[in-house]
């Protein structure tokens, strides 16, 4: 186990998901204590064994982020195990797209607001106060390089994401003149298979940087992580 985050807080939002995992265990290795949030109690329990020190040292909560009172009790409960966080990557999110918005219900656009949108105000809300205590807090959250290039069919994913990256660096101009700093991670997909994909490993070393003291000037950017397209 490394030293760079030794005993710091770090709250993983959508843990259990394609991406959350190999954040979890990147830092964990390097000294972290991991709130590992999402809604599936028994996956988030499942993660925490396989980090170093297991529930030892990492705390599996289920939590739903989209409901503000779900949001502020998970805050609450990692400050009472953990202590405050001084870290949040907030991975949680969803893909709808193929139908021309002409043909995209209420429901589907309602759905990606909820989950795009509202779960990352739920979780910046709840966690803000305690990363703004602590020195060098970090904000990380994910999207999608639609949100500044829309494409057909993909209105309601667009639109949502475009929503969390506004939020995203509105925050972090309120934190100017602090040492506290809020990043957007951007992709295009997420795996190995295609070439516009990138790497869960490539996500997590970039979030680690971000999450350094070194980081500190690095503030609301969207840091792109699909070169190789």
């Amino acid at each position: 186990m490394g030293d760079l985050l030794a005993d710091r807080v770090v709250v993983i939002t959508g843990a259990t998901g394609d991406l959350g995992p190999a954040v979890a265990h990147r830092f964990a290795d390097e000294g972290a204590r991991c709130a590992l949030l999402a809604r599936d109690e028994d996956a988030c329990i499942g993660l925490a064994m396989s980090l170093p020190g297991a529930t030892r040292r990492h705390l599996p909560l289920p939590a739903d982020l989209g409901n503000a009172d779900s949001a502020a009790s998970a805050a609450e409960r990692v400050r009472e195990k953990l202590g405050p966080a001084s870290i949040l990557l907030h991975l949680v999110g969803g893909y709808a797209g193929g139908t021309p918005f002409l043909d995209t219900d209420d429901d589907e656009l309602r759905k990606q607001l909820e989950l795009n949108l509202w779960t990352t105000a739920g979780a910046i809300r709840a966690f803000l106060p305690d990363i703004l205590a602590t020195e060098h807090g970090r904000i990380v959250t994910m999207s999608s390089f639609v949100a500044s290039t829309p494409t057909a069919k993909h209105a309601a994913y667009a639109a949502s994401k475009a929503a969390a990256e506004a939020l995203t660096i509105s925050v972090a101009k309120d934190l100017a003149g602090t040492t506290a700093t809020a990043n957007i991670v951007v992709v295009r997909s997420i795996g190995s298979e295609k070439p516009g994909d990138t790497r869960p490993e490539e996500i997590a070393a970039a979030m680690l940087w971000l999450a350094s003291p070194e980081a500190g000037a690095t503030n609301g950017q969207r840091i792109q992580l699909f070169g190789r397209a």
